[in-house]
């Protein structure tokens, strides 16, 4: 028996701290393939979301210890007898409490389905439920095979539908192990394509032998470790890259891949392939701890402006605060030039100043590097009834690559 003592469980939630903007709100979709044997003692105290004939259960999560304290989801260390059901659990645990350890100031909105991936349909059923807050979400489903080219097609689908009613956020896809025997079968797949601008694919997870006993039922432990990336991704200011290695630290215990592949048993060429294939996952840097995201891939091309997450979600950050000032203009008068018929001065001026007003505050957050909103005078308002506004944005920039010329010299003079 342990001597006596008093022992202390810090809390953490409790003051009701949130982020100053919405920026980090997200969402995890998670599908157990049929791994929760029974809804009773895992998912009853989770809210019912209907969506076709699958049923998600969803929970919103203001701070991790909420995960147990109102739903009572608990994590169990693995052994030889764990059943599918506290595997479930293990995996949902996992999932969010990496999350909240990345991004603790989040807001998550959980939903848990028992068999299948999950449908396009599914991630717009969660966006309508969280009322259009959420700004990137986190899909993993254990399943026997990989996530395909088919799939991300429709995720980028029902983003583009999403970003169509003003609810745009990024996609971000655990891929899992499926047929794939070695980390040289997935360098032979590149799934990005022109404007799939809305998704990435993580393919990296933490091989820990107990981590993956804990999670050792219908292939759970199987799938990339999906709660660190969102996490991060929630984390990181809108015009941030997630491989900033000052800021974005990640603590796996046995960094590899979902093939079962070890990161330092992979080369530097496989490395490199992945990297060229826009996938995501993590990698290490000599002369320092921890591991780090490789860089902030979607799956649209290299060459597109939309080709890393901090490029969409500064996109969508300016749109949603664009139309957010604009919205109570809807439908308002116009006054014109007597003469002329076009556009007033005063007129022109007033709508540049609403418009750039949330662009303005992004740019004095860091987000932008500058902006322009200009509307053209000589537009014929009274016959079409529309104003056209000419946006350009500067981005911030990131820096990926450094150069440094360096030798010896016989003097500085």
């Amino acid at each position: 028996m342990a001597l006596n003592h008093i022992t202390f469980q810090r809390q953490n939630g409790g003051m009701g701290r949130t982020a100053a903007s919405e920026d980090p709100v997200s969402g995890l979709l998670l599908g157990m393939n049929s791994a929760v044997v029974s809804t009773s003692s895992v998912l009853t105290p989770f809210a019912s979301l209907v969506v076709g004939s699958v049923t998600l259960y969803v929970a919103t999560l203001k701070y991790y210890e909420q995960l147990e304290a109102t739903y009572g989801i608990t994590r169990t260390e693995a052994s030889d007898d764990i059943t599918a059901e506290q595997a479930a659990k293990n995996f949902i645990d996992y999932h969010v409490s990496e999350f909240f350890k990345h991004s603790p100031s989040g807001t998550l909105y959980l939903a848990v389905k028992l068999t299948g991936d999950v449908l396009p349909a599914e991630i717009s059923a969660m966006q309508n439920y969280a009322g259009g807050k959420i700004r990137q979400v986190g899909i993993a489903a254990a399943g026997t095979a990989a996530i395909t080219a088919e799939q991300l097609t429709g995720y980028q689908t029902e983003a583009g539908s999403l970003e169509t009613n003003h609810m745009p956020l990024s996609i971000l896809v655990a891929q899992r192990k499926g047929a794939y025997d070695d980390i040289g079968d997935i360098t032979a797949v590149n799934l990005s394509l022109a404007d799939r601008r809305n998704v990435s694919v993580l393919i990296s997870q933490d091989l820990d032998a107990t981590l993956q006993a804990e999670q050792n039922s219908s292939k759970l432990n199987e799938v990339a470790a999906i709660g660190t990336l969102l996490g991060c991704v929630s984390a990181a200011s809108v015009n941030e890259s997630i491989a900033w290695v000052q800021k974005f630290p990640v603590e796996m215990k046995a960094p590899g891949f979902v093939t079962g592949d070890l990161l330092k048993e992979t080369t530097t060429t496989n490395l490199n392939l992945l990297n060229d294939n826009r996938y995501i996952f993590v990698r290490s840097h000599v002369g320092v701890s921890y591991v780090y995201f490789n860089d902030s891939h979607t799956l649209d091309v290299s060459t597109s402006d939309y080709a890393y997450i901090e490029n969409v979600r500064t996109m969508d950050k300016a749109t949603r605060g664009i139309r957010a000032n604009m919205l109570p203009y809807l439908n308002a008068p116009l006054d014109v030039d007597a003469t002329s018929g076009h556009l007033r001065a005063d007129t022109v001026a007033a709508l540049e100043t609403v418009v750039g007003k949330a662009l303005e505050e992004m740019e004095k957050a860091g987000e932008l590097s500058g902006y322009s909103a200009v509307i053209d005078p000589d537009q014929n308002v009274l016959s079409t009834s529309e104003v056209t506004v000419v946006i350009r944005n500067v981005a911030v920039g990131v820096m990926r690559q450094v150069k440094v010329k360096i030798g010896f010299t016989t003097s500085l003079s």
